[in-house]
């Protein structure tokens, strides 16, 4: 069941039988935050995927993130020719892809074959020489800034938001100088936090067959696409 920050700062106060004066409003909403972006930097969360579909223009190369992503596209996992079969692009750095195709960029082609990302841009290469050619952006957005007031809900699952009130519990208790409640809570976080992030980020592989090595597609690095391209 989802839990609001108002929700998580009742029971921490409840829990320590502590007010307002003990534990300060703009105290518990640190320790939140804190909780909330450590929860966040521990997986690539799957709620936070994202996809998108763009087209391109005769001779541009570079397309922001906002032309089809609003402003919530933070990174992108592949980019694949929808008008071409689904044909996966290649990612290469930008320094391969100067060697490759020059810099400033001197090849244009009616489909792309790799593609950068830099500074909010998504790069193809080489130039798309035709207007109309789609492509979809595969990804992950940003999660929403939080807490924002009492009644917002963490961008997490609802099994992790119990597990934040136990870190506001630990750092009241730290900040108390009581080491031993605030570590019992901290374990408690931290042991929450470790079994549902190994749950939820793996829900979506628990109905696929388990094949040795059957799931693994790992994609081609530069070197070997470019060799591919000179055998075939």
């Amino acid at each position: 069941m989802a839990m609001t920050y108002g929700d998580m700062r009742s029971f921490m106060r409840v829990h320590a039988d502590a007010d307002s004066v003990d534990a300060p409003d703009a105290t518990l909403e640190v320790y939140a935050r804190i909780a909330y972006n450590d929860i966040l930097s521990r997986a690539s969360w799957p709620h936070l995927t994202v996809s998108y579909t763009f087209t391109t223009v005769a001779g541009q190369s570079s397309y922001p993130f906002t032309d089809f992503s609003a402003t919530d596209l933070e990174e992108v996992t592949a980019v694949i020719d929808t008008t071409n079969l689904g044909r996966r692009l290649i990612y290469i750095t930008k320094a391969d892809a100067d060697l490759a195709f020059g810099q400033p960029i001197d090849s244009q082609s009616e489909v792309a074959n790799a593609y950068n990302v830099s500074n909010g841009n998504l790069i193809l290469y080489p130039i798309p020489s035709t207007t109309g050619k789609q492509y979809t952006v595969r990804g992950r957005r940003e999660p929403v800034a939080w807490p924002d007031g009492d009644n917002s809900v963490p961008d997490l699952p609802d099994v992790m938001h119990e597990a934040i009130a136990w870190y506001m519990l630990s750092s009241f208790f730290m900040a108390q100088e009581d080491p031993q409640l605030a570590g019992v809570y901290l374990n408690e976080y931290e042991m929450m936090v470790r079994k549902h992030t190994r749950n939820e980020t793996t829900k979506e592989y628990k109905s696929r067959p388990l094949i040795m090595g059957g799931q693994n597609y790992p994609q081609p690095d530069f070197t070997r696409w470019v060799r591919g391209q000179l055998e075939g």
